[in-house]
């Protein structure tokens, strides 16, 4: 029971980080905050230390925030 609880206030804890950076993202970049995160997930960015995974946890909170639809024909569009 407690390795359940762990979990789940683990994965509470990856979001809450990655929320936080895409709050910087946001402030940092404005508009092009969901693009640098992708391209941070792509691994085209020299400053993003991170997992692909992690990332990819930010730019979807980045694209939540934002109102951008994800998957529209392989392209991402803002709603």
């Amino acid at each position: 029971m407690n390795r359940l609880f762990a979990s789940i206030r683990e994965r509470a804890e990856r979001r809450a980080i990655a929320a936080a950076e895409a709050e910087r993202l946001i402030a940092t970049y404005r508009d092009r905050a969901y693009y640098e995160a992708r391209d941070r997930v792509r691994g085209r960015c020299v400053d993003g230390a991170g997992s692909a995974r992690y990332w990819t946890r930010v730019k979807l909170e980045i694209a939540k925030r934002q109102g951008i639809s994800i998957g529209l024909s392989g392209a991402d569009m803002r709603a």
